[in-house]
């Protein structure tokens, strides 16, 4: 679990009158959860500048060192006064919803990105996708692996997380690419398109996925074409799952019945394909079609089998074994 510190000023009104409470810094750490109260000279800062003061908070009270720092704002001054606080050799990746703040921030040498969808409108659900720009990051080798990463919110909500990477689940994607001989942002992107196909859903119904990475040539010797193959004629580049700007597209072909089957550098070859399940390999308990077919694909083709579920959970496999699953709803 994250370590999160979350800084509030809470009041209570009585009768008309505000009683104040102090200043807290709240340190969660799984199942331990305690509070240290901030001396009035530690929270002189006004309303406008409590957000450089908690990340000045989190780089005092860690007990490590942090590798980087990851910023959602859509706000580039608030960009610039955490930049003032920070330490001069510690990276800084801010991620906006907005070209023209990214500019603003280009010109200031602020590494940035722009996101696809506006930060304004998601409220807290800003958080269940901060999983995926961690990811984001590993796959990009921004972040380092097994890094420790502090996550600064300015948009929607304010509040600083401190993450190790090494909790995530992240360590066991790599090592699943390494084993498997697949690129680790292969991965991490298929891993994303399932969120986004379980978060999503089509048309308001929750719907599943099936995904087979590896060998070509195996996969389609053990499945079945259902229909005729939508990706022939596409070019390898609107086939790579490594560019989001094709997970509409791939998303789209995900929701006709069967697999969407990719080779180790991620390009998709075929959708629809019926995955032939040997007899002898039975369901375990709580594991649906979907499940089987992803595990008995990553088996007879030592590859990788992905599931997502319309209940909410997206499961790997690789030779036939579980290693890696996460909750999305």
């Amino acid at each position: 679990m994250a370590k999160k510190i979350l800084e509030s000023r809470p009041s209570l009104s009585l009768s008309r009158k505000r009683t104040s409470f102090p200043t807290c810094v709240l340190f969660i750490e799984r199942s331990t959860i305690s509070c240290q109260v901030l001396t009035p000279q530690m929270t002189e800062a006004s309303t406008m500048s409590d957000l450089p003061h908690m990340v000045s908070v989190a780089l005092q009270s860690s007990s490590s060192s942090f590798d980087a720092v990851l910023m959602v704002s859509n706000d580039s001054r608030k960009v610039r006064s955490i930049v003032e606080v920070l330490p001069s050799n510690l990276p800084l990746r801010v991620m906006t919803s907005l070209s023209r703040v990214r500019d603003v921030l280009t010109e200031h040498d602020i590494d940035s990105q722009v996101l696809e969808e506006g930060l304004s409108s998601k409220g807290l659900s800003i958080l269940n996708e901060l999983y995926d720009l961690v990811l984001q990051g590993m796959g990009e080798r921004w972040i380092a692996k097994g890094g420790r990463l502090l996550i600064v919110l300015a948009e929607p909500i304010d509040g600083v997380i401190m993450v190790d990477s090494k909790m995530l689940g992240a360590e066991r994607l790599t090592a699943i690419a390494e084993e498997q001989g697949i690129e680790l942002e292969v991965l991490i992107r298929m891993v994303e398109l399932a969120r986004a196909i379980g978060t999503r859903g089509r048309e308001g119904t929750a719907i599943g996925a099936l995904f087979s990475i590896g060998n070509i040539q195996k996969m389609r010797g053990h499945s079945t074409a259902m229909v005729l193959n939508p990706f022939k004629g596409h070019s390898v580049a609107k086939r790579d799952v490594k560019n989001k700007e094709n997970h509409e597209t791939l998303a789209e072909f995900a929701w006709l019945d069967g697999a969407i089957l990719f080779n180790r550098e991620g390009i998709a070859s075929d959708a629809g394909r019926y995955i032939q399940v040997p007899s002898g390999l039975t369901p375990k308990s709580g594991e649906g079609g979907r499940h089987l077919a992803a595990r008995a694909i990553s088996q007879l083709t030592e590859g990788v089998g992905i599931a997502v579920s319309s209940t909410g959970s997206i499961v790997l496999y690789a030779n036939g074994r579980e290693r890696y699953r996460v909750r999305i709803k």
